[in-house]
């Protein structure tokens, strides 16, 4: 009876822990609202579990292009594209974020700040499609989780790269 009884607590502690792991049912997509970005940036950012995931894309304020995803209907990442007029820096746009503190982290060339829960990159855009911003504008990216996201500095520093990259690649910047 005794080790009958110790067999069953075995199997039932294996069968707890199993129940407990977390587990995604969405792929991890290779873009956000349609500009390329490699699956391995945002998987570290999204939630461990889920089982649909969804984007949203806003265009509805000129210069604003923003990019909502969501795991089964939660908003967990806010990814988006802003024009700002002339010599606007990057802490000056990260610092309009509510809730996140940028300016811990500065790139050298202040062409970037990033936190553990947030980012924004100044874009390099050599032809934009906006005839009026050439002249008169800066074009930066900001990538945001929200509570239901997994903060880490590092992940955010690397996505924040890529979508920055990604947007000064994209129609947005060379026509």
């Amino acid at each position: 009876m005794g080790l009958t009884a110790a067999t069953i607590a075995v199997v039932l502690t294996g069968a707890g822990c199993g129940a407990g792991e977390e587990t995604r049912g969405f792929e991890v997509p290779k873009a956000l609202c349609g500009t390329p970005i490699d699956a391995k940036l945002l998987e570290p950012v999204l939630p461990k579990s889920g089982q649909k995931i969804s984007e949203e894309l806003s265009d509805k304020i000129q210069g604003i292009r923003r990019c909502r995803v969501s795991v089964d209907g939660e908003l967990v990442l806010s990814a988006s594209t802003e024009w700002w007029g002339k010599g606007t820096t990057t802490v000056k746009v990260a610092s309009s974020q509510m809730g996140v503190r940028l300016d811990e982290h500065v790139s050298e060339d202040r062409s970037y700040t990033y936190a553990d829960m947030g980012g924004t990159g100044h874009v390099t855009c050599p032809d934009p499609k906006n005839a009026n911003m050439r002249e008169n504008g800066e074009l930066f990216t900001t990538v945001f989780i929200t509570k239901e996201g997994i903060p880490d500095e590092s992940a955010m520093k690397d996505l924040v790269l890529a979508y920055t990259k990604a947007i000064g690649a994209s129609e947005e910047c060379t026509r």
